[in-house]
C-alpha cells in the first residue's frame, strides 16, 4: 500500500485518521457498566477534530467463524488528522471516559491501532 501521507488528496478526497480500539470487557460487568461505557464513548463526539465515533458489542453469526479472540466490544473514531488524534488522546473528556468508564470494566488491556486513509467524497444526491 502506498503511504497516504506522501500523497495529496484530490478535490473529491480527504485524508483522515481512523482510531480503532478492541476491548475485552469483564464477564461480571453489569448492564449499567456497559451503558456507561457506550454513553461515555458516544460523548467523545464533542472533541474537536472528531468526525464520527461508534461503539458496540462484537458478534458472531452462525455462518461465520468466531474471529473475536475474546474481544467483546469495539470502538471506532474517525478524525480529521494526526493532529486531531493527538488532541483527542490528550483531551480531558477522553481521559475521563477512559479512566472512569472503560478501564475499570476491562478483563485485559485494550488493543488500539491508528491509520491514515483517503476517503473519497461523493456528491449528495436529491431524492
Amino acid at each position: 500500500f502506498p503511504k497516504t501521507q506522501n500523497r495529496m488528496a484530490t478535490a473529491t478526497e480527504q485524508i483522515i485518521v481512523d482510531h480503532i480500539v478492541l476491548l475485552k470487557v469483564r464477564p461480571d460487568a453489569t448492564d449499567d457498566d456497559i451503558k456507561r461505557l457506550i454513553d461515555g464513548v458516544n460523548s467523545l463526539k464533542v472533541i474537536p477534530g472528531v468526525i464520527t465515533i461508534t461503539v458496540g458489542s462484537t458478534f458472531v453469526e452462525e455462518w461465520m467463524p468466531d474471529r473475536r479472540d475474546g474481544f467483546t466490544h469495539s470502538l471506532s473514531c474517525r478524525l480529521e488528522s494526526k493532529d486531531a488524534l493527538k488532541l483527542y488522546q490528550d483531551h480531558p473528556l477522553h481521559v475521563k471516559v477512559k479512566t472512569e468508564c472503560i478501564v475499570p470494566i476491562l478483563a485485559a488491556p485494550p488493543v488500539a491501532i491508528d491509520y491514515e486513509s483517503i476517503v473519497v467524497l461523493g456528491e449528495a444526491t436529491e431524492k
